[in-house]
């Protein structure tokens, strides 16, 4: 499941059921709404921990900043991955001038383990000397396996 907020000048109110690529969008909580003009729009993303579909042997979870109709004067991303409870990846990302932009969490777990998995990211885009942030949360769909 993806879990999406989309930006209107600042952090705005979450989309809610609203499709994203193969994947549903998921109620998140609203954003405290700003009058402070940022750009048109912009969405923060984070999708649901899974096996990755590139390498067979991890788990990942991408957090996500994109459909920017301007570009982000100054953006960080910070994503954690949580094996029940417990923080298992980190991942930072930042730049400037972009469109969009993707941090991963990668954690390869042992062989033969099933776990639940949750996610945590925070996004934080500065413009005009102002720093506007917002965190998204989501977990697995049920527990993943590594069975090689």
């Amino acid at each position: 499941m993806m879990r999406r907020r989309i930006l209107t000048g600042t952090f705005a109110a979450a989309c809610l059921l609203i499709p994203f690529q193969a994947h549903a969008a998921a109620p998140a909580a609203p954003a405290a709404e700003s009058a402070d003009a940022v750009w048109d729009k912009c969405e923060a993303a984070l999708d649901s921990p899974h096996a990755s579909h590139t390498n067979p042997d991890v788990i990942n979870v991408h957090a996500d900043l994109k459909g920017c109709k301007q570009k982000m004067p100054e953006y960080s991303i910070s994503v954690t991955l949580f094996k029940e409870g417990t923080q298992v990846a980190h991942n930072t990302g930042s730049g400037k001038n972009k469109f969009k932009a993707r941090v991963v969490a990668n954690w390869p777990p042992p062989k033969g383990e099933c776990h639940a998995y949750s996610a945590k990211a925070t996004f934080t885009i500065t413009a005009g000397g102002k720093a506007h942030t917002t965190t998204l949360t989501n977990q697995s769909q049920g527990k993943i396996c590594i069975k090689k």
